[in-house]
């Protein structure tokens, strides 16, 4: 399902991109160098902020110290799913959601169905999803069915009409782009009771569908690996003001339309359904992945909290945000031994090849973990992505590098989704976290890939603690590599210049639209 869902997103955004414009004169905007230098947990001057000057740096969030946050990590989707659903039925002011996906299958049925109950208790409860990801009839009819029971489901409309609201009108919506159309809305927030002192926020690179819970452990395809953390403290209060951003984007593009405002008809709509009677839908599900969203329900993970000094960062490419970029700059050039990256679309930029490489000329060690072409739901990714191993591994042939003591050096796995010589397990490596020197960890939506570097809304949660890290240092070397296998140099070599026709054939399609991934 998800393969359907990300190559009908992955074309519509090409065909978006194409259509949106040579013809739109681009606002001014001031070019800007990403400083690697600084602290991430440093002061606002250490950062670039939007080139918009009434947007400037008033995007980057403060600092929150450790003694008002806490922070636990949720090892897989099944733990997070148990979670959120734990969180969402403790619920007793308000429910904001965000995912790019929040698919009409069993979990999401689950969950849709206790959004209509905290609704009906008198709750605010909003969701933002971004619809061109979710074509599917049952998931667009599931949006509907929230909405006729009054919770706003941002980023939708009915009969596929989400696109009126992007297209680009200048003079109606500030900052307006011509490459508006082709920025998706990445972001991944569960904050339940965000405006209160019990709040708390789940983040990390799960949406809201089956495969990411992993509910249906019957094939590899559906049951996935991710990470998300569960946060509680004062930065879930960034959380909620980056919801709520988004929420107002969206809010504000329909009342500059006037007339086609949507949420006017929206209105008068709901009135009707009052008086008439609301529609009833059918929701084909599956009666054992029913069984299996009640069971993981009524877990209760084992949640180790612990104080973290925390930074929250936001990507608005309406904006030309660049804060989740910057974070990772800034902590691959002051690592000092160690740097491990999980990421499922791992397709660097140059600006991030030449950081990767700078580091590991001071002694560091890099290990990358990205997908595999049969691990990826979007194979070409991949073998662009491999193209750039081979210049990735060149450092470590450079005598600065060759003396330093083991394991300097880059080196790269790919998800197997199995242990060596076992049957596989596990679909798509979905994660995208990193671990430096075991003291700092980032947890959040963004890939390293041209697209979350320059077109996609994303956000990432980076703290401070040497327990948080650890543990997450301990998932990635003892867990995550075992299911997964190192590429050799000889290895990059063949795949930047492939033999198979018809591989070749699928990387040189990818390469055409790498600034599509």
């Amino acid at each position: 399902m998800m393969k359907r869902h990300m190559t009908w997103l992955l074309l519509a955004s090409l065909l978006l991109g194409a259509c949106s414009s040579p013809g739109t004169v681009k606002e001014e905007r001031v070019s800007t160098d990403l400083p690697e230098q600084g602290d991430v947990f440093g002061p606002r001057s250490d950062f670039v902020g939007s080139p918009f000057p009434d947007i400037g740096l008033s995007g980057l969030f403060p600092v929150r110290e450790a003694r008002s946050n806490r922070i636990a990590i949720l090892d897989n989707g099944d733990d997070s799913f148990a979670a959120r659903i734990r969180t969402l039925k403790a619920a007793d002011t308000s429910i904001r959601i965000q995912a790019l996906i929040f698919a009409g299958d069993e979990s999401g049925q689950y969950i849709a169905r206790l959004l209509k109950e905290k609704k009906a208790q008198g709750l605010d409860v909003r969701v933002i999803v971004d619809a061109f990801s979710n074509p599917s009839l049952q998931t667009q009819n599931l949006y509907f069915d929230l909405k006729q029971w009054g919770i706003e489901v941002e980023g939708y409309e009915a009969m596929l009409l989400q696109w009126v609201n992007e297209l680009p009108v200048p003079k109606l919506v500030p900052h307006v782009d011509p490459d508006q159309m082709d920025k998706r809305f990445h972001e991944k927030m569960w904050i339940i009771d965000g405006e209160t002192d019990h709040g708390v926020a789940i983040t990390g690179g799960l949406n809201v569908a089956n495969e990411y819970f992993r509910i249906d452990t019957r094939s590899p395809d559906h049951n996935w690996r991710d990470q998300d953390v569960i946060v509680r403290g004062t930065v879930v209060g960034d959380l909620v003001t980056a919801f709520d951003r988004n929420f107002d984007y969206f809010v504000g593009i329909k009342k500059s339309r006037g007339i086609f405002n949507t949420n006017l008809y929206w209105d008068a709509t709901r009135k009707v359904l009052d008086e008439t009677g609301r529609v009833h839908f059918h929701f084909d599900s599956d009666p054992e992945l029913e069984q299996r969203v009640l069971q993981l329900a009524e877990r209760d993970p084992p949640l180790e909290f612990h104080p973290a000094r925390v930074r929250f960062f936001q990507n608005r490419p309406r904006f030309h945000e660049t804060y989740i970029e910057q974070a990772y700059l800034k902590l691959i050039h002051s690592a000092k031994k160690e740097i491990l990256i999980a990421n499922a679309y791992f397709v660097p930029t140059p600006r991030m090849i030449q950081a990767l490489q700078d580091v590991a000329r001071r002694c560091v060690s890099v290990v990358v973990l990205t997908n595999s072409p049969e691990t990826n739901d979007l194979p070409e990714m991949t073998m662009v992505g491999r193209g750039h191993y081979r210049t990735l591994f060149s450092v470590n042939r450079e005598p600065g590098v060759t003396t330093c003591r083991k394991p300097a050096g880059i080196r790269i796995w790919e998800w197997q989704g199995g242990k060596a010589g076992k049957a596989q397990t596990d679909g798509t490596m979905h994660s995208k976290y990193a671990v430096f020197d075991r003291t700092i960890g980032l947890v959040g939506s963004f890939n390293l890939d041209p697209r979350s570097a320059r077109l996609n809304s994303e956000s990432a949660l980076v703290f401070e603690s040497s327990e948080l890290a650890g543990r997450l240092a301990d998932i990635f070397l003892e867990r995550d590599l075992a299911y997964s296998r190192q590429i050799t140099e000889q290895e990059a070599e063949e795949f930047e210049n492939p033999e198979d026709v018809v591989y070749r054939f699928r990387k040189s399609l990818g390469d055409l639209f790498e600034s599509e991934f």
